[in-house]
C-alpha cells in the first residue's frame, strides 16, 4: 500500500485552492489501493490544474487604491483686479486692470524636497508707451528641507525682504511696499541661492541673487547679497498678539564703482484686531549718474479689523526723499480707506476701497490723487 502524507491547506491559499489540494489527496488515498504511481500523478495534475483554474476566475489580483496625486501637487491663484479713478490733473482718467495674477504651481517631490512654478500677469509698458497685459515667470525654485529650521533655495525665488514685509501688511492689493514703489527693491522675486533658518523667536534669510530682480537677464559679474533678521521681542499666544523687530540690508552693484546699497529698519505688532508697522529705509544708489545718491524714507502703516474676516480700517502714510543733497524734492504719500474681507468654502475674497494722494513737502502742493476700488481674490 502506498503511504500517503496527509496536507494542511496554508493560511495564504484561497478557499478554492484549499479544496483543490484536500480533493487530490482524497484521490490519491482511495486511487492508492493498486493505481499505479504514473496514473496517480496524472490524476493528481488534472484536480490542481481545475482548482488553480476557478481560483484564478474567482479571486481576481486585489486592486491598489490611489488618488490623483496624493498630496503632491498643489494650484492656487491669487488676482488683484481694480477700479482706478484719477482725481488730479489727469483729464479724467478712470480705468479697469490687473495689476496681479499669479498662477501657483507647487510640487512635493519627497517629504524635503519641493518645487514652486509661479508666473503672473501684470500691466507693462512696452517701447512704444503702450500699455499692455503680460504673462512673466515670477517664481520657478527648487527647496530642500534638511532639517525642521533650515531650508534651502535654488533658482527665482522670494528675496528676504518684500515677501516678509507683505505677510504682515496684506495690503500689497492696495499698492506696493516703500521700497519696491521708490525702486530700490527690484520686485519680490530674484535669481539665486538663499537659506532660510527659523526658530521660534527669531528668523534669519540670506542669500546671492543676480540683483536683477524679477526674472530679468543678468548683465554683468556683480552680484548682490541680502540678508533679513526678524526677532521676536514679545509674544502673548492667549491673545495670538506679537511683537517683533526686523532689519535688512541688500549689498550689490549696478556695474563696478555704482553701488544699490539698501538697509531697513522695521517694528511691528500684530493682532487679531490691530496691525501696526513702522519703518526706516536708508539707500545708496548710483543707477545712472555719476555720483552716488543717497536716499531715505519713512513708511507707517495701520490697521484696525473685527478679524482677519470682516470690516477693517487702513491708514498709510509714506516720506521719501529721493536725493540727500537736493532741497524741496521731499514728497509724502497718503493712504486712507475700508476693507471687507470673507472667508470662502475654497479661498478668500477682500474688498478694498482706498483714498491715495501725494503731495510735495516743500510747498504742500498735491501732484497725485487717486481713487481705487480693488479686489483681492485667492483660492
Amino acid at each position: 500500500m502506498t503511504q500517503m502524507t496527509q496536507i494542511s491547506p496554508g493560511p495564504q491559499m484561497t478557499q478554492i485552492t484549499q479544496i483543490g489540494i484536500l480533493g487530490i489527496a482524497g484521490i490519491l488515498k482511495i486511487a492508492g489501493h493498486g493505481m499505479p504511481m504514473v496514473r496517480q500523478l496524472g490524476l493528481c495534475a488534472v484536480v490542481l490544474a481545475g482548482a488553480v483554474g476557478v481560483a484564478s476566475a474567482q479571486d481576481p489580483p486585489a486592486a491598489t487604491t490611489t488618488t490623483a496625486n496624493d498630496g503632491r501637487v498643489t494650484f492656487g491663484v491669487t488676482t488683484f483686479l481694480q477700479y482706478d479713478a484719477e482725481l488730479h490733473e489727469r483729464d479724467g482718467y478712470n480705468a479697469f486692470d490687473v495689476t496681479r495674477g499669479y498662477l501657483d504651481l507647487t510640487g512635493r517631490l519627497s517629504d524635503r524636497i519641493g518645487v514652486r512654478f509661479t508666473t503672473d500677469v501684470r500691466p507693462t509698458t512696452d517701447a512704444n508707451l503702450d500699455a499692455n497685459l503680460t504673462a512673466r515667470l515670477e517664481y520657478a525654485y527648487l527647496e530642500a528641507k534638511w532639517t525642521g529650521s533650515r531650508t534651502f533655495r535654488f533658482g527665482m525665488q522670494p528675496t528676504p525682504w518684500l515677501t516678509f514685509e507683505e505677510s504682515v501688511n496684506r495690503y500689497r492689493v492696495q499698492g506696493t511696499m516703500l521700497a519696491e514703489r521708490e525702486g530700490l527693491i527690484p520686485g519680490p522675486s530674484d535669481l539665486g541661492a538663499a537659506l532660510v533658518y527659523t526658530r521660534p523667536s527669531f528668523e534669519i534669510h540670506g542669500g546671492v541673487y543676480n540683483g536683477e530682480g524679477q526674472g530679468r537677464a543678468e548683465t554683468d559679474k556683480y552680484k548682490s547679497l541680502q540678508g533679513r533678521g526678524t526677532v521676536t521681542v514679545y509674544s502673548n499666544d492667549g491673545n495670538h498678539s506679537r511683537a517683533r523687530v526686523s532689519g535688512f540690508y541688500s549689498y550689490g552693484w549696478y556695474a563696478k564703482d555704482r553701488p544699490r546699497n539698501v538697509g531697513i529698519v522695521m517694528g511691528s505688532y500684530e493682532s487679531p484686531h490691530v496691525v501696526i508697522t513702522g519703518q526706516y529705509l536708508s539707500a545708496t544708489d548710483n543707477p545712472f549718474v555719476v555720483t552716488d545718491v543717497e536716499r531715505s524714507g519713512l513708511s507707517f502703516f495701520g490697521e484696525a479689523r473685527m478679524g482677519e474676516t470682516g470690516w477693517a480700517g487702513l491708514g498709510r502714510v509714506d516720506l521719501f526723499d529721493p536725493d540727500g543733497s537736493r532741497e524741496n524734492d521731499h514728497r509724502r504719500r497718503y493712504v486712507v480707506g475700508a476693507a471687507r474681507w470673507s472667508r470662502l468654502p475654497h479661498g478668500r475674497v477682500g474688498l478694498v476701497a482706498t483714498l491715495e494722494q501725494v503731495f510735495r513737502v516743500s510747498t504742500g502742493q498735491k501732484t497725485e490723487s487717486r481713487l481705487l476700488v480693488q479686489t483681492h481674490v485667492e483660492f
